[in-house]
């Protein structure tokens, strides 16, 4: 039997040792690892953690700032802001959304189209919807009493925009939601507005103020239960236009069912004091959803109301042109206005007859008396002793060819033509009956509402460089107007006595609207015409316009100016497809200085 050895004590000992170190190792770094770790949770990453958190419990929403007012010069309120109420779906931590939606439902008005909308919003988790806006009282009360057993509802009350001038509607324009094309970073804010359409668009940063903000704590279901912190916003600043709201109401109501424009500016600053366009719209149908049938009914308008008639309508001028035409003659050397011209009622020039609207001729006249009936033919002859170029000259000294408020709109240019316009437009040479159609302000020449009043504010002003704006001055911004350089004294003069005796000399073609006041009205009636008269027509009787279908009668046109003595106002009125400027524009250009006399503009 084999005896076994025993080895020394010493050596269990190292090994229990050896042993001992490796598992106090691996503790050590078991704790090391555990200890590093809370460490980075704790203190290194304590912030995002804690962010983090925050989130599961606070909300960070913006506080969207009151927009600015728009006001007229007499601080009459044209967009305004009015409280509203809106109900809003938050669907955090819900765990049957759509059920909590479908509960929603028994208590508000609905559409069918709106509900899927809501439920396809639902389904694509977004957390939070707008489910309906400006609620009805009636539908406040319903949900606030019923506040406890729906999940996820919450009313708020908002701001939104009221306005209160349909006739300004072109001139004011409307907010809607921003789109990522117009604004990438307003549009994720919901709630958020910018402008569309001319000042509320042109003015919006100035109209949009500073954005606040708010941290509230939510409970489990998502429902705020404390304010934490908030930063109010700063409101937008108001802007005072040029315009009277008293003005434009009148002048759009004057209109009544016709379609057209009403111009009026203050002669001794330039301010636009109404800019009318009729038909309109109402600003108020773009805040928030528009119904469909709404939008159907407004883009299949013929009369179309979304145009803004006073500054992108273009209409032949007619024989406000005249102005320009006699104008231009003093141009010419040894020009003699008080020279007599015999009117037959026609003009030969080749082998071609150009008629007067006066068929049976106005007899003998000169540039004044011309002017004064709107004789046709006197201005045929004129015009090709005077040239397209003196005329084109002219015409743009005092206003046509030029786009203005382009700060606010897209302006119409209208149309001055000239030789090197033709070439280019169509790629023919200017002809001598080019002229003699030019002339009458018919053929190639076009021209806006705004251009019109324009023109007539400048020779009203004998001469001032009138340049129109629609932000009222203040009194300490008026700055002396320049003079219209190269112009002819003796030619203003003139113009200015005959546009009296148009309106206040029995033969004037506007003396049934002349007024009985010592203060009168001054100005030039036009028909503009919209179809070619045949020779077999005008042989057979001319069709009267009222015979007509609306879209081939006539413009009716009048441009003036009131007072007579130092003007303040000059104006243009268009009545599209109205037939004859002195039976349709002249009448409310009567009834406007009788407005502009009472009122205190």
């Amino acid at each position: 039997m084999k005896s076994i050895m025993l080895k020394p004590r010493k050596y269990y000992y190292n090994v229990f040792n050896r042993r001992l170190f490796l598992v106090g190792s691996l503790k050590l770094l078991a704790y090391s690892i555990v200890i590093e770790r809370l460490y980075n949770l704790q203190i290194k990453q304590s912030d995002k953690y804690k962010k983090l958190a925050d989130n599961n419990r606070i909300n960070l929403s913006f506080i969207i700032p009151s927009r600015g007012l728009i006001l007229d010069r007499n601080f009459n309120v044209l967009a305004d802001n009015q409280e509203q109420y809106q109900l809003i779906f938050k669907s955090y931590n819900l765990e049957n959304k759509e059920t909590a939606l479908n509960k929603i439902f028994n208590y508000i008005e609905l559409t069918d189209l709106k509900k899927e909308d809501l439920h396809k919003q639902v389904i694509e988790n977004k957390k939070r919807v707008l489910v309906k806006q400006n609620m009805k009282w009636s539908e406040v009360a319903k949900i606030s009493s019923n506040i406890t057993e729906l999940e996820g509802v919450y009313i708020e009350m908002v701001m939104v925009r009221k306005y209160v001038s349909l006739a300004s509607s072109h001139v004011v324009g409307y907010v809607g939601s921003p789109e990522k094309e117009d604004n990438l970073k307003l549009s994720k804010i919901e709630g958020a507005s910018i402008g569309k359409l001319a000042v509320e668009a042109s003015y919006d940063n100035k109209l949009q103020g500073k954005f606040g903000f708010k941290k509230e704590e939510v409970n489990a279901h998502g429902r705020v239960v404390n304010e934490i912190s908030r930063v109010n916003g700063i409101p937008g600043n108001d802007i005072n236009l040029s315009i009277s709201k008293d003005l434009q109401d009148f002048c759009y109501n004057r209109l009544e069912s016709k379609a057209g424009s009403i111009v009026i500016l203050d002669i001794t600053s330039g301010e636009v004091l109404a800019l009318v366009s009729r038909p309109s719209f109402n600003s108020n149908d773009f805040i928030g959803e528009m119904h469909p049938e709404k939008w159907n009914d407004i883009i299949n308008d013929r009369l179309n109301p979304l145009f803004n008639r006073a500054i992108k309508g273009t209409y032949p001028p007619g024989s406000i042109f005249k102005l320009i035409v006699a104008l231009a003659a003093f141009r010419v050397k040894d020009y003699n206005p008080n020279k007599r011209y015999f009117c037959n009622g026609s003009y030969k020039f080749g082998n071609q007859i150009f008629h007067c609207w006066n068929d049976k001729g106005h007899g003998f006249v000169n540039c004044s008396q011309a002017l004064e009936v709107s004789c046709d033919c006197f201005f045929y002859d004129l015009s090709l002793k005077v040239g397209i170029d003196n005329i084109n000259y002219i015409a743009r000294k005092f206003g046509f060819g030029e786009s203005y408020l382009n700060e606010t709109f897209n302006s119409a240019r209208g149309i001055v033509p000239n030789k090197s316009w033709k070439l280019k437009r169509y790629g023919r040479a200017w002809t001598k009956t080019d002229t003699i159609v030019t002339s009458i302000g018919q053929g190639f020449a076009l021209a806006s509402p705004l251009q019109l009043a324009v023109m007539v504010s400048r020779i009203a002003s004998n001469g001032k460089n009138i340049i129109p704006t629609l932000i009222k001055k203040s009194s300490n911004s008026f700055n002396e107007m320049s003079e219209i350089e190269d112009l002819n004294k003796d030619g203003i003069n003139l113009l200015k006595g005959a546009m009296f005796d148009v309106v206040n000399s029995p033969s004037g073609t506007a003396f049934q609207s002349r007024l009985s006041s010592n203060k009168l009205m001054c100005g030039k009636t036009a028909t503009s015409q919209v179809r070619r008269i045949s020779m077999k027509e005008r042989e057979e009787g001319i069709i009267k316009n009222e015979d007509l279908p609306r879209s081939q009668r006539d413009h009716a046109l009048f441009t003036g100016y009131y007072p007579h003595i130092n003007p303040k106002y000059g104006f243009s009125i268009v009545v599209e497809h109205g037939g004859s400027g002195s039976k349709s524009a002249a009448p409310i250009a009567k009834d406007l200085c009788y407005k502009l006399k009472l009122s205190n503009t």
